[in-house]
């Protein structure tokens, strides 16, 4: 007979809790082996991980200097308050006495830690250049700070001003970064300092600090040992600073952009925009109010004008299609157009800025006088597309390629951009002869025009380059940057006649710059005002000097100064003159320039509180108005 189930269990229930121990124990001594043994060394190193903590060390940034060596941006050193986010978040009371003694709003912390992450052990900037007197009454509560430190750091110093269009600013690393991932520190984020941030910015160093159970540093350790930063390089530009004070001095109180160039190979001499504004304001964690400010004031000082500042050209085209129509043989020397005040195009009358006509004139004297109605004609001749495609060969329509950030790429119209936006119908031949005087759909940025004046200058396509040579602070090695120049791409003969006819522009009498004539230099350059819908026109002035053998091309737009000839000429003429007067020391140039404020132990402050040059109505009485 079988016995039921119970007497099983009763004969082999010893057995059965011996298995499941055994197992068990088996099961036991198993994970003890893979936890000492075969996983020894990984649980080591997080015990480590979490003794020690990883410590980034910010490079010195590169500086940047002008081509003589003067200091245009430096640095200084700043202490910055740091949180560690993974400890302080545990620590609501030590948030609460971080934003008392900061000064910060409620909850202004906790958002600027959050945007980094919480699980973090890589500290997040709270507040940078922080005085010193608080920085002391916070260490002095260091004990109820636990997560936060204080470090040493870099801030950007700008000695002379009128530089941050180019120079850019530095700023918060971006969290979405992956190039910098783990790294809080400051990178290039416009100008300068973006385009050269893998020169500039160095290479990070590494220190490991020890900390105990609540996140307070204890010390740096020796082992694993420190990891020293590498210096970034520094950057010597093709600006001259003397130059550039000049350009800043001379456009005081008016909006507007220079840009300069030696037409032989396009470094850039000068460039400026204004209104600027504080670089410094974005080297520290930047409040939403101060941006909001700058964003929304009307002036738009965050615009860099030299290259995004879009505007209507003006008379200062009119060497495309005059060399268009040379190229073409239509402006022939027998060619001659007579001016009444205007010119009749279908149902509508063009005017001419002198309302009193210029009578008959060739080619030459069409540009020296800037007359309007002649460049209609030559306009209505060439057609759109022509003027399109000669204003693309002076680079019109397309980016420079200077070694900044951001430009803009302005328009050269053609005929198939006309019928796109205005339809097939939407357009007639009347817009060649208003796009001919710089007028209506063609829009250009003022180193556009500097590079359209430097290839009128030399024959030669420039891209405008800002950055000269880097150079290792601690090597020494230095690396060249090259210009990058290509022939225009027109026959010198051509180039020849509009190079004379801009002689004549400014060097004879009815020329519409003649009263910025100089006795000892002689200068090429073209006027205009372009209409703005906005408000008063704006002034514009491109030239070159010498005219024999140019070394410094010019582009001025001064917003709302109505007229190029006395607000735009005046700026571009005294800063050509003041270049050639400081490359080559000679006779006095002009009463306000002193010579030997250039280079002849002249301090720059003394040479910048000389009387400017005089532009008032009756200094202004020789030459024309457009």
């Amino acid at each position: 007979m079988k016995k039921p189930s119970y007497y099983w269990w009763r004969d082999h229930r010893y057995g059965v809790f011996i298995t499941i121990f055994a197992v068990a124990l088996l099961f036991i001594e198993g994970r003890l082996f893979l936890m000492q043994i075969i996983r020894r060394p990984a649980f080591l190193k997080q015990a480590e991980s979490n003794r020690l903590r990883a410590d980034i060390i910010e490079p010195p940034r590169g500086r940047i200097f002008d081509a003589e060596g003067v200091m245009l941006v430096d640095n200084r050193p700043i202490y910055a308050v740091y949180a560690m986010p993974w400890t302080i978040k545990r620590n609501p009371s030590a948030i609460e006495l971080l934003e008392r003694e900061l000064e910060l709003d409620s909850g202004v912390v906790f958002k600027r830690i959050g945007q980094r992450g919480w699980r973090t052990f890589q500290p997040v900037p709270v507040m940078r250049d922080v005085p010193l007197a608080l920085l002391a009454r916070l260490e002095a509560n260091k004990v109820d700070l636990p997560g936060v430190t204080f470090q040493r750091e870099a801030k950007r110093h700008y000695p002379l001003p009128g530089v941050v269009h180019f120079a850019g600013y530095i700023g918060e690393r971006p969290p979405d970064d992956k190039k910098t991932k783990g790294r809080f520190g400051l990178v290039g984020r416009r100008g300068l300092e973006k385009t050269y941030e893998q020169w500039l910015g160095g290479a990070p160093g590494l220190r490991y600090l020890e900390v105990d159970a609540g996140g307070r540093i204890l010390g740096e350790v020796a082992d694993p040992p420190l990891v020293a930063p590498q210096a970034g390089w520094n950057l010597y530009l093709n600006i001259r600073a003397t130059l550039q004070q000049l350009a800043l001095k001379l456009m005081a109180g008016q909006n507007g952009a220079v840009a300069a160039l030696d037409p032989r190979n396009g470094r850039v001499l000068t460039l400026l925009s204004r209104p600027d504004y504080d670089p410094a304001l974005f080297s520290g964690v930047l409040p939403p109010e101060v941006w909001n400010a700058l964003q929304s004031d009307p002036s738009h000082p965050l615009l860099n004008r030299a290259i995004q500042g879009l505007y209507p050209p003006g008379s200062t085209f009119k060497m495309v299609p005059l060399a268009a129509g040379i190229e073409e043989e239509i402006t022939m020397s027998a060619y001659h157009t007579s001016c009444g005040g205007g010119m009749q195009i279908g149902n509508r009358y063009f005017r001419c800025w002198n309302k009193n006509g210029h009578g008959t004139l060739n080619w030459a004297g069409g540009l020296q006088k800037s007359c309007d109605v002649f460049f209609y004609s030559v306009g209505l001749r060439l057609g759109v597309d022509r003027i399109g495609q000669y204003a693309q060969i002076f680079g019109f329509g397309a980016r420079t390629g200077i070694d900044l950030d951001g430009e803009i790429k302005a328009i050269a119209p053609t005929a198939a951009y006309l019928t796109k936006r205005y339809g097939a119908r939407g357009w007639t031949k009347a817009l060649a002869a208003n796009i001919a005087i710089g007028q209506g759909e063609v829009t250009v940025t003022p180193i556009q025009l500097a590079v359209y004046v430097s290839a009128i200058a030399t024959g030669s396509l420039v891209k405008p380059l800002l950055g000269k040579e880097l150079v290792n602070p601690i090597s020494g090695e230095r690396r060249s940057i090259d210009p990058a120049v290509k022939p225009v791409g027109l026959k010198p003969a051509t180039l020849v006649k509009i190079r004379e006819a801009m002689r004549m522009v400014v060097n004879e009498p009815g020329g519409t710059a003649y009263r910025q004539r100089r006795p000892q230099i002689v200068m090429a350059g073209k006027t205009g005002t372009s209409q703005n819908p906005h408000g008063k026109d704006h002034a514009l002035f491109v030239g070159f000097a010498p005219f024999d053998d140019p070394i410094i091309a010019c582009a001025v737009v001064v917003e709302h100064g109505e007229h190029g000839s006395s607000a735009a000429a005046p700026i571009a003429c005294a800063l050509m003159e003041a270049y050639l007067y400081e490359l080559y020391p000679g006779p006095q140039p002009l009463e306000w320039l002193s010579a030997s404020a250039f280079g002849l132990g002249i301090p720059l402050a003394n040479y910048l509180s000389s009387t400017t040059p005089d532009t008032t109505t009756a200094a202004l009485q020789e030459g024309v108005d457009e």
